[in-house]
């Protein structure tokens, strides 16, 4: 928005340089800086809007209050009673889980289940056709009449509407509004059939009673309706159900409460009572079930162990005097294992050994033959063993011989040829140990083949025999606990209490709880002012005149130069205190115009407001008088050539003026005339109206009127007339190169102010700020305030008051543009 902020002298002398010389100017209007960061809401703003409409808001206030008193005689007063349960929970275990008494059922609900029960239809039914609830009599003294009312099962007939029932002698006529007739009967009869009632009120009770009117519901609504009325509070923790419910008659209400928590207490105890006898027989059942699951499972079991006592497996034996013995069954397989293999490996030596000897010029030595274990060991190899000791024995004797003989003599001779033929019968003694050796070889072959075969059937049978174990003993382990909860439960259900009970029951009040007359007159009062409160925002808010100090430099950025206080007068005399609150105003806006312009020239400025009566005449004179009191030479010019009064104001002639100077029919010395108030004011009146004057600010002349009196004053200020008049404003700030604009608060329109303003912004026009006229200094502008008690006074009491009066009598309301 437009404005010109105060800004270092530096830059203020560049830009009025760069404007002598011709340049457009820089920063000249207020549209080139940032716009203001938009502010929340104003707490001072709400307080002056109230205090600004505060006869709206009480008026409101008072229609309220009358509202209030005539909603009373129509808004029936409601009675709160109030009730206490007392639920039993975690009854018969501990927080461990051990008992801490007899054997009893589980509470039946939790916290919740218990709201939700008595919220249920199931409290709230028979609780509505007991008391005759579904039934509003038009009369209240009526009531008693209908308690015997009841509704056929099932209520599918049942009729619901407005009766009027009217009794004429023994007789009776039952009418459904608007008058269509349902039945006729004798008094004392059985009446309402026909709909679905179930009712024979006594003769005696209908005396007296010419006509009686009642309004009939279902009892499912008139339940409804109840619960709807029905407030439960139940704290974590607690044990303590508390009830309150509302209604239009103590009595009534308290009856209605004291039945739905007595019908709470029996549904509940006969819930608890067929939940136990449901659950003991579910129990028992499954006790049943589970005892000849463990029947099935032993069964089971010694089945497969008779079935496999006779085929090996991995049990252990134990020996006296040993910790623990392998199975047998795993000793002889291993132990035919390494028999076998001993068997291959001598074999296979022997026959090594045969070979070698068959071979020719082979020889089966004694010493390799005993080198294979077995020939050792094995008794079957004896024979060989023999044959090779006989040729041991043989060969010594023949080595013996030798030793004495030689081998022509028959003795050796003998020897040798009995050496060869041991020597010889060697391989098929050797031959037929072997084949012995195979046999046995095949023979445990067999036999750990068969074993092998039993050993790998081994771990199925000991899985399968594991499982039959776990399935006997996890049917023993829930055969245990069936039988010892079905037993709990029998003794539960010999021995049930219930978990709810009446601890504290409903007591009729005497006096309203609700929809008293005070409180309705209070509430009625209190929503008409916030009612009042907010139309005095809201057309606070939708307010387009000026009437906040945000509203000017927020929405329009403008710097504000000072504000003019609204003066109190008593006919023609002043107040002393407004008086002061004026000229200290006009010294602080003498003060930021003057730091606001180039000190290094005369100060020239265009006073000027959006539209009329915003007071810029009046800011222009007492500004002028402002300068000439601070000893400055003043020449102040009405430039409102259309509807200026300043000549009238200052008691001097309005001819010639800037008319007459600007069309060349007059000096400038014939429309300077000084000012009778002050000796360093000048005026320059207007001069003469005509149609076409405003064309005469157009001209270079007025540029050069500026430029001249620049020079011989040291301040020049032109009242102009308002930015919404025409293009004279616009004409005359563009001539001084500074412009204040005049907002007046209730009167200056903001939203012509920010368009003329936006135009303001494509001109060469320093904008200084805004002058606020006609504030009271109250509230959001209470801080632009000065202290009384530093007024300054002379100390004479003779002192003349022509030099103070006479400008505070120029600084009067009255004087408006």
């Amino acid at each position: 928005m437009s404005g010109q902020q105060i800004q270092p002298v530096s830059a203020r002398d560049s830009a009025l340089d760069s404007y002598q010389e011709g340049a457009p100017p820089t920063d000249w209007g207020g549209g080139q800086e940032p716009a203001p960061e938009p502010k929340g809401p104003s707490l001072a703003r709400y307080v002056g809007a109230v205090k600004r409409f505060k006869w709206l808001i009480l008026l409101l206030g008072v229609l309220g209050g009358a509202g209030g008193y005539a909603a009373t005689r129509f808004i029936e007063p409601e009675y709160e009673v109030r009730a206490t349960i007392l639920l039993e929970q975690g009854t018969g275990t501990k927080q461990d889980g051990q008992s801490r008494g007899p054997i009893q059922a589980a509470e039946l609900l939790q916290a919740s289940g218990w709201q939700d029960l008595l919220r249920s239809f199931a409290i709230a039914d028979p609780v509505v056709t007991e008391l005759g609830l579904f039934v509003t009599p038009e009369v209240a003294a009526d009531s008693a009449l209908f308690r015997s009312l009841r509704v056929e099962q099932g209520q599918q007939r049942l009729r619901a509407g407005t009766y009027v029932m009217a009794v004429t002698g023994s007789q009776y006529t039952l009418s459904l509004k608007p008058g269509l007739e349902v039945e006729k009967g004798a008094v004392g009869d059985s009446i309402g059939r026909a709909v679905g009632f179930q009712w024979q009120p006594t003769a005696k009770s209908l005396e007296g009673r010419s006509e009686i009117v009642f309004t009939v519901q279902t009892p499912r609504e008139a339940s409804i309706a109840l619960i709807k009325k029905l407030d439960l509070k139940l704290e974590n923790g607690s044990s303590f159900l508390f009830l309150t419910l509302t209604g239009k008659g103590a009595s009534r209400t308290a009856a209605t409460l004291n039945a739905w928590v007595e019908q709470f207490v029996v549904v509940a105890t006969a819930l608890k009572k067929k939940n136990i006898t449901s659950v003991a027989a579910i129990l028992e059942g499954q006790r049943q079930y589970s005892a000849d699951n463990l029947s099935a499972a032993e069964n089971a079991l010694e089945n497969f162990r008779v079935r496999t006592v006779t085929e090996p497996n991995e049990r252990q034996s134990i020996t006296p005097g040993i910790e623990m013995t392998n199975s047998p069954v795993f000793e002889n397989y291993f132990r035919d294992q390494v028999l076998v293999d001993n068997y291959k490996r001598d074999r296979a030596a022997l026959e090594g050994i045969l070979a070698k000897g068959r071979q020719p010029g082979g020889v089966i030595t004694r010493e390799a033959v005993l080198s294979i274990p077995s020939v050792n060991a094995d008794p079957a190899a004896e024979n060989l063993r023999r044959v090779l000791a006989d040729y041991a024995e043989r060969e010594l004797a023949l080595r013996k011989l030798r030793e004495s003989y030689t081998d022509e003599l028959p003795r050796v001779q003998n020897e040798i040829a009995a050496l060869a033929s041991l020597r010889a019968s060697i391989p098929s003694v050797l031959d037929a140990y072997l084949t012995q050796l195979r046999l046995r070889e095949q023979a445990l072959t067999a036999t750990i083949d068969q074993s092998s075969k039993d050993l790998r059937r081994i771990p199925t049978r000991t899985i399968e025999e594991q499982r039959l174990k776990r399935q006997v003993a996890v049917s023993e382990e829930m055969y245990k606990n069936l039988n010892l909860k079905a037993a709990e439960a029998k003794l539960a259900e010999a021995a049930t209490i219930p978990d709810v009970s009446v601890l504290d029951p409903a007591v009729a009040p005497l006096r309203p709880t609700q929809n008293t007359a005070p409180v309705i007159i209070l509430g009625a009062i209190a929503a008409a002012l916030g009612l009042g409160v907010m139309l005095a925002i809201l057309l606070d808010q939708v307010d387009k005149r000026f009437r906040y100090p945000e509203q000017a430099t927020d929405d329009l950025g403008l710097f504000i130069l000072g504000v003019v206080p609204v003066i109190d007068t008593k006919g023609r005399r002043t107040k002393t205190s407004g008086a002061a609150q004026v000229v200290e105003a006009f010294r602080t806006i003498r003060m930021n115009v003057r730091y606001a312009a180039d000190p290094a020239r005369p100060l020239a400025i265009t006073i000027t407001s959006p539209g009329p009566n915003d007071g810029k005449s009046l800011i222009s004179s007492n500004l002028a008088l402002s300068f000439a009191e601070s000893g400055a030479r003043t020449l102040l010019i009405d430039g409102d050539i259309r509807r200026g009064e300043l000549a009238n104001t200052f008691g001097v002639a309005s001819r010639p003026g800037l008319v007459e100077y600007l069309d060349g029919t007059a000096l400038i010395a014939e429309v300077l005339h000084p000012a009778t108030s002050h000796p360093n004011l000048t005026l320059m009146p207007g001069g003469a109206r005509r149609r076409r004057a405003p064309e005469l600010l157009a001209t270079p002349r007025l540029q050069q009127l500026i430029n001249q009196m620049s020079a011989e004053y040291d301040v020049v200020i032109v009242d102009s007339p308002p930015l919404g008049a025409g293009f004279d404003a616009y004409a005359l700030a563009t001539a001084t190169g500074n412009m204040a604009l005049v907002m007046r608060a209730g009167v200056t329109d903001r939203k012509m102010a920010a368009a003329k303003m936006a135009t303001v912004d494509t001109l060469p026009v320093r904008v200084m700020g805004a002058v606020l006229n006609g504030i009271a200094l109250t509230g959001v502008y209470e801080y632009y305030s000065y202290y009384q008690e530093y007024e300054a006074k002379d100390e004479e009491p003779t002192a003349r008051l022509s030099e103070g009066g006479s400008r505070v009598d120029t600084a009067l309301p009255s004087a408006r543009s």
